[in-house]
């Protein structure tokens, strides 16, 4: 099947003539052995013969055009069918046998494929051979003829050769009449391409002007050091010769208020424009004319190609403006961090890039002697390189870390920096450079240490304090939650660390005595509501014993207007015992001396009223002096009480002398 492949027509012509005549003469030779059969069926074999060479010729030739051996296959199937033909010849009547008028089928077939010279080759060999047979034939060298024609059998035998004249004939016409017609659209094809050619050349001038102007535009927004003003003079000049009049054109271009025309400008009724604002609201405007009237295209005088373009342009503009006034604002920026900050680029293997002036003046090293060099060269003895490799480990994903360094400067002294470094992805996803922003916390981090101290000193002063101090906020519930807490010396006191009382100040509550519980959890919530400074006395229990303490703190808002307490507690229990003792003191001074006190009253009335003897006055003398010594007696007795107690109680007030004093009323 594959070898009884069509080849297309109009794509290999050739090889679609030798696909037709080889089919052609198959058939031929195939109606000439069936009317041979008919015939002359005696001599069978000659006409099997004839059918198994055809089928031969047929299939060898095919096969070669197959395979694309088309040349080949050409002049292969015009000599074997030419020697089918002109062979038999010289045993069937030589010149004179029908069969021989085949030969100009053949070198009708040889004209088709094989052109003018070969069909003119062909011609002259059938014309060689042809007289050769006559020779013979008139000197009696041919056999005698193995097949005797009758009228009818000579008129088939000449009929099939004039039918494949004929039918050749036929065909090369309307391949002649078909070749002309192609001929003919190919003509008006070509005409067709030539107007389109023009047309397209017109086209490609144009869009090159265009390109050109597109060109011409980049290498202007390119020069960085070109002015605005600059700018805006070149854009305007080139303008014109990118549109399809340039004789007749005129341009004028505004940018951020600067505006340029050319000499030749002027208003016009054509008129192209186009008017573009950048991020920050600068505006540009570009306007082209035609100073007399054009042709007019489809969409008026302009192009929609110049349509375009001047879209592109005023676009081109746009971002070259645009790119300057971030560049402008990178540079602020760059600027900005070169003063705030220190500054450097280190690349994948660990090595400076770049460093800025900051860095140089911290690590107090130059920028020379710091580009290239491994950036171990700052480190500081606190760190190992096994450290940095797990940093670096870590930020292989493209995460940025953000912490604090000691450095070593040039001259050995460590500085502090707080230090976030970026790393950098290229598309691939590889990291390429660090870029590393730091800040010197050097004074800060002297600072801090400054702070610990103070904090170490003021918990060493206040653990020496017999009290608690403390920083606390209160909740509205009353409940205290404590930021600071220190425990004093007080052996009087609960057993809990500051720990556990930060992390449960409930405890605190626990220790306290029940019926001082909720007056102590009231002002709680009073003082959080009115801020009002504590002063309060409570009763807690420790080891069975009940010890009296005495809370005071002052309210205070910190920086963002929380308010926090200051205070302390400190056990008042010997406080309390030596009050409660002055109280029964004074309670044993007015129930005691009272009565002595009333009868040198009531006696000294009646010496006063009374004019009394000598005698009478001694005996009331005599009562005076009995109740002084009673009342000595007394107040000596309760000296020696108040002394007992007031060892007791080591409170340390002693008020003997008021008391002697006192007593010296009665000597």
């Amino acid at each position: 099947m594959k070898l009884f492949y069509f080849p297309d027509r109009e794509k290999d012509y050739q090889s679609y003539m030798v696909y037709m005549l080889s089919i052609f003469w198959t058939v031929v030779i195939g109606g000439t052995v069936s009317f041979g059969f008919i015939f002359f069926p005696e001599i069978w074999p000659r006409w099997l013969t004839f059918l198994a060479i055809s089928i031969f010729i047929a299939v060898f030739n095919l096969t070669l055009t197959r395979y694309k051996y088309t040349h080949l296959a050409s002049w292969s199937l015009t000599l074997m069918i030419w020697l089918l033909i002109t062979i038999p010849c010289y045993t069937a009547g030589g010149i004179m046998a029908p069969g021989i008028l085949f030969q100009v089928s053949v070198m009708l077939t040889a004209g088709f494929l094989l052109g003018r010279r070969g069909g003119l080759a062909i011609g002259l060999l059938t014309m060689g051979t042809d007289f050769l047979l006559a020779y013979m034939e008139v000197n009696g060298y041919l056999p005698i003829s193995s097949v005797i024609h009758t009228p009818i059998t000579r008129w088939i035998a000449s009929i099939i050769p004039f039918s494949t004249v004929l039918a050749l004939q036929l065909y090369g016409t309307n391949q002649l009449r078909g070749s002309l017609i192609a001929f003919q659209r190919e003509a008006l094809k070509r005409e067709e391409a030539e107007e389109l050619s023009a047309h397209t050349a017109n086209d490609l001038n144009e869009r090159v002007k265009e390109l050109r102007t597109l060109y011409r535009l980049s290498r202007i927004l390119q020069d960085e050091n070109n002015s605005i003003l600059h700018m805006v003079h070149q854009i305007a000049q080139m303008l014109p010769s990118g549109w399809q009049y340039p004789e007749i054109a005129a341009a004028r271009v505004c940018i951020a208020g600067i505006e340029y025309s050319t000499n030749n400008f002027k208003p016009a009724v054509d008129s192209l424009h186009v008017e573009l604002k950048t991020k920050q609201g600068t505006s540009i405007r570009i306007e082209v004319v035609y100073l007399s009237q054009v042709p007019e295209s489809d969409k008026g005088p302009f192009l929609k190609e110049e349509r375009n373009l001047i879209n592109m342009l005023a676009e081109m503009i746009k971002v070259s403006i645009e790119s300057r006034q971030h560049k402008s604002e990178l540079e602020d920026y760059k600027h900005a961090l070169d003063v705030a900050s220190i500054f450097s680029i280190v690349s994948v293997d660990g090595n400076f890039l770049f460093v800025n002036d900051n860095f140089c003046k911290t690590s107090k090293y130059t920028s020379e002697e710091l580009y290239g060099k491994h950036h171990s060269l700052i480190w500081s003895d606190l760190y190992s390189s096994e450290y940095f490799e797990e940093l670096k480990a870590v930020m292989q994903n493209g995460t940025p870390f953000r912490g604090e360094f000691c450095n070593k400067a040039k001259d050995g002294v460590l500085y502090w920096v707080d230090a976030s470094i970026v790393p950098f992805l290229d598309e691939s996803g590889r990291i390429y450079q660090y870029v590393s922003i730091s800040y010197d916390i050097t004074e800060r981090k002297n600072a801090d240490d400054k702070i610990k101290e103070s904090e170490r000193l003021l918990k060493k002063i206040t653990s020496q304090v017999p009290g608690n101090t403390y920083v606390f906020e209160i909740e509205e519930s009353g409940l205290l939650k404590f930021l600071y807490i220190n425990k004093g010396t007080d052996i009087f006191n609960h057993e809990y660390n500051c720990e556990e009382i930060i992390e449960f100040p409930k405890k605190l509550r626990d220790v306290m005595h029940d019926d001082d519980q909720v007056r102590v959890n009231e002002a709680m919530k009073g003082a959080y509501k009115t801020n009002f400074p504590i002063s309060i006395q409570y009763r807690i229990v420790v080891n069975d014993q009940i010890r009296w303490r005495w809370m005071q703190a002052v309210p205070e808002k910190d920086k963002n207007g929380k308010v926090l307490w200051y205070g302390a507690t400190s056990d008042i229990t010997p406080l309390v015992d030596y009050i409660a003792s002055i109280e029964q003191t004074i309670f044993d001074l007015g129930h005691v001396i009272r009565r002595p006190v009333s009868t040198m009253l009531g006696m000294s009335k009646l010496v006063i009223d009374t004019n009394l003897n000598l005698d009478e006055i001694k005996e009331i003398s005599a009562n005076f002096y009995h109740l002084s010594n009673e009342m000595d007696k007394f107040i000596r007795e309760l000296n020696e009480t108040y002394q007992k107690k007031r060892q007791a109680t080591k409170f340390g007030i002693d008020i003997t002398p008021i008391i002697d004093k006192r007593s010296s009323l009665f000597n």
